[in-house]
């Protein structure tokens, strides 16, 4: 069994003969190399984007707003959904995707997903109730998992899923998905995205009970409510497939959920000014610290900094230990996993989304 210095001993090793390919000329597994002795409580650390095309982001954008359009997704504000930048996103994330189709693909889902966010759970501008979310969330599953009925209330159901666009958003980026993916990868965005809305739902009690959960309670929702169900389509978006036996092994299961954590900790400390100006209650993961620890918001500001380099630490450690022995899709899923992270935090600290502009 390796320490961990032995272990990035050898991943130095690997890398220098590694995978090739585009970017991969700067992959170090997030500068195992080059980090601090001991994380910052004051500064997010980050690795640069892995690919930063504009042309390539704005092309995506285009494409996504036309679809958005003929949904009627965000009807009346496409000016707020192009200032998201939604494909600028997805071209900084999927840093290793080429094919138009894929991408478009990792496009829709993440508008839709990010619709399910601001039409059924964040925003009082829209309708948004509390009590409703567990019903609108219902009918999301439904969306990406088709019931199965009798014909007339198989005709009900398509009736219903698409009498509004956020579903209708969700039944064509599964649709696509499906073409695109096998249906082990499919199954495998169905139950990330469910998960996803039990977590929905979790934060509306939150919200209803006007209650700050515990640190710990909250982190584990959080990882559920996250980005986690863009993360598990890397490999349909990069034309390969991790295959389940290897994406659900334990360890491989732990880098995942710690870099859908990492990432959305960045959403949590850039998304407050969004959240006020939905007419939320404000909850996040300085909150859940600073009732926790009787402390100042400043100071429990500075914690949740620390706990985000603290679990990107994790992940480098052990994405490194997995690296050693790992599969060539594997060692493609590890990169494309860094990558995502380094995107992510490029994507939320530029995005007109959070900006407030």
């Amino acid at each position: 069994m390796h320490n961990t210095g032995n272990t990035i001993d050898l991943i130095k090793s690997i890398l220098s003969s590694g995978p090739r390919g585009l970017g991969t000329k700067n992959t170090n597994i997030a500068a195992l190399l080059n980090r601090p002795a001991q994380e910052s409580d004051t500064e997010l650390r980050h690795r640069p984007p892995y690919r930063d095309d504009a042309a390539l982001g704005e092309e995506l954008n285009e494409r996504i707003l036309v679809w958005a359009e003929r949904l009627g997704l965000y009807g009346g504000h496409l000016d707020y959904l192009k200032k998201c930048n939604f494909g600028r996103y997805v071209m900084l994330t999927y840093a290793f995707a080429e094919d138009r189709e894929r991408l478009f693909l990792a496009c829709q889902a993440n508008v839709s997903l990010f619709g399910v966010d601001d039409y059924f759970v964040d925003d009082k501008r829209v309708g948004v109730t509390s009590e409703m979310v567990g019903r609108n969330l219902a009918f999301c599953m439904s969306a990406v998992d088709e019931p199965y009925l009798t014909p007339r209330y198989n005709e009900d159901t398509i009736k219903g899923l698409n009498a509004h666009p956020v579903l209708a958003s969700l039944r064509e980026y599964i649709a696509n998905a499906e073409k695109l993916g096998t249906p082990q990868q499919v199954g495998r965005l169905r139950h990330e995205d469910m998960t996803l809305f039990m977590g929905m739902c979790q934060e509306a009690s939150w919200r209803m009970n006007k209650m700050i959960a515990p640190t710990w309670e909250y982190l584990g929702g959080r990882q559920m409510n996250s980005l986690l169900t863009c993360i598990a389509m890397i490999d349909i978006v990069e034309a390969y497939e991790l295959p389940a036996n290897i994406y659900y092994l334990p360890k491989v299961r732990l880098v995942t959920k710690v870099a859908s954590l990492i990432t959305v900790m960045v959403n949590d400390l850039v998304s407050s000014k969004k959240e006020e100006e939905a007419g939320l209650m404000q909850f996040g993961i300085r909150e859940a610290i600073q009732k926790e620890e009787g402390c100042s918001f400043e100071e429990a500001h500075r914690l949740g900094v620390r706990l985000h380099n603290d679990l990107l630490r994790i992940f480098e450690d052990e994405s490194a230990k997995l690296m050693v022995y790992a599969t060539p899709e594997l060692r493609r899923y590890l990169i494309g996993l860094d990558a995502w992270i380094a995107g992510s935090h490029r994507w939320h600290f530029t995005s007109d989304r959070y900006s407030g502009k």
